[in-house]
């Protein structure tokens, strides 16, 4: 990163309505998720406590990374967010000025949905495993997005006990160490699918995670 887009990146994590913004993308991540945002915090807490020379963005988020993007047209193509942990969610918050109805909308592959996305609207998606992107806007129309996610390879990391795979493998007897930490086939996507909540699961795992 060069100097001035460091000083750029560490004033905008420093502005109070960032700071609200990426607090509210993560409350949302814990409302509608409990037992993800849980293991996103199991997870990535040891990583910070071992590792003093990381720290996170924000102090009212649980997510470790964060992309601003400036425009003055920030619009992207179709694409999947394939380093992103594949269960993850993607917090996406826009501002601008642009007709909503007309353009800048959310569109879901996938899904097949295509939605409208005004300015200061949020929207969460596990955009590792949804190809997702805008649709255009007018020439004179103005969009930013802030965005927060969590790479794959953070929570690999901690599993793999603080190595990489490949060094794992290195060590005698890897392959199969390898395979005692990620699990029988089915098992890792099973596991995943468990840390979602359904609409009447919520209260239930709210209390279980917190407490309340």
């Amino acid at each position: 990163m060069s100097t001035g887009c460091r000083y750029l990146f560490n004033k905008l994590i420093r502005n109070e309505f960032v700071r609200r913004i990426c607090g509210f993308q993560s409350s949302v991540f814990r409302t509608f998720a409990p037992k993800l945002f849980h293991d996103y915090v199991n997870t990535l807490q040891p990583l910070f406590e071992r590792d003093s020379d990381l720290r996170l963005n924000f102090t009212n988020s649980i997510f470790p990374s964060v992309t601003f993007n400036l425009g003055p047209q920030a619009v992207s193509f179709g694409h999947v967010d394939q380093l992103n942990r594949p269960i993850g969610w993607c917090l996406i918050t826009n501002d601008g000025e642009f007709d909503y109805k007309r353009g800048g909308h959310l569109w879901l592959k996938q899904l097949k949905l295509v939605v409208e996305f005004p300015p200061a609207a949020s929207a969460a998606i596990p955009s590792a495993v949804i190809e997702h992107g805008n649709t255009p806007l007018a020439p004179t129309e103005t969009r930013y997005s802030i965005t927060q996610y969590a790479a794959g390879g953070l929570f690999r990391w901690v599993k793999y006990g603080f190595r990489t795979a490949k060094r794992i493998l290195k060590q005698k007897g890897g392959r199969a160490l390898k395979a005692g930490f990620d699990g029988a086939p089915g098992e890792r996507h099973a596991a995943g699918l468990n840390l979602f909540s359904k609409v009447d699961e919520l209260a239930a795992d709210h209390a279980a995670c917190f407490g309340r």
